[in-house]
């Protein structure tokens, strides 16, 4: 009787094994499968080298969270207003949390609502919102760059290269377009700019609805790159505003530098719903 009880629990341990190891393979073949259903040649082949600069979608597999504590700066007129915020990304789960300590402001996003937080009390301010809606946007594409672009419901195109003075240096360029399943408007773009002979992103063109941006186009300058848990992350980004021919209109309009980056930090289950 124990031998024929024995057997049954080694059977359900290989099982739990076997539908644990099923889970985290799963997560892998979706992003190679994105990969792969890029429909332009060209455009695959510089995606998969960006990738692989950056530490190559496997090592992005392993992940589950970013927590970054942040220092946004807003380059006015009258002098830079610098600010202190705290950036978490559910990798998996793709909810966010942002939290504001200068403004009282708390933003989670569960995966389906959106909820924000006035001195720990819920606001219905449509404002704050939309701002709340720019801030997760930030958060899930631009600082996991380049591996946000293996988001579902994206579609990418190769819109050709272009050389720099003297054509020492050469950019590869890339047209991001957003179905219904990446959740944002289908009227938004992003141009991924990725140098030729490093085959590193530098720079991201967005053009996105919500606040700040509302519809106008910014160029995103990606440095600061650092090793970070096997990944190659980077850790400034400045946004100008930029032309119809995607040529800067004046100083940087925004400064966002990552101070800190931990990963898969823990996520109690409130935490992408209450402050």
């Amino acid at each position: 009787m124990m031998r024929a009880w024995s057997g049954v629990f080694v059977a359900l341990a290989v099982g739990l094994i076997l539908a644990v190891g099923a889970g985290s393979c799963s997560r892998l073949d979706r992003l190679s499968a994105r990969i792969d259903a890029i429909s332009s040649d060209r455009a695959r082949v510089v995606v998969r080298d960006c990738l692989w600069e950056h530490g190559s979608h496997y090592q992005w597999a392993r992940h589950r969270s970013i927590r970054c504590e942040v220092e946004r700066t807003d380059h006015r007129p009258g002098g830079d207003v610098a600010s202190e915020e705290v950036w978490l990304l559910d990798i998996v789960g793709d909810r966010v949390r942002v939290e504001k300590p200068d403004l009282g402001r708390t933003v989670v996003f569960d995966g389906l609502f959106w909820r924000v937080f006035e001195a720990g009390k819920e606001t219905k301010d449509l404002e704050a919102r939309a701002e709340a809606a720019g801030d997760a946007r930030m958060v899930r594409e631009l600082v996991p760059m380049p591996f946000s672009l293996l988001r579902p419901g994206l579609g990418i195109e190769y819109l050709g290269s272009y050389a720099g003075p003297g054509e020492a240096r050469a950019w590869d360029r890339l047209l991001v377009r957003y179905g219904r399943e990446s959740g944002s408007s289908d009227r938004d773009r992003a141009v991924v700019e990725i140098r030729q002979d490093t085959s590193r992103l530098e720079a991201v063109i967005i053009r996105w609805s919500e606040l700040p941006f509302v519809g106008r186009r910014y160029r995103v300058e990606l440095d600061d790159w650092r090793p970070e848990a096997g990944l190659l992350v980077s850790h400034r980004g400045r946004f100008f505003a930029v032309d119809e021919t995607d040529k800067r209109i004046g100083p940087a309009r925004w400064t966002v530098r990552i101070k800190r980056l931990q990963w898969d930090v823990p996520m109690p289950a409130r935490t992408f719903w209450r402050p």
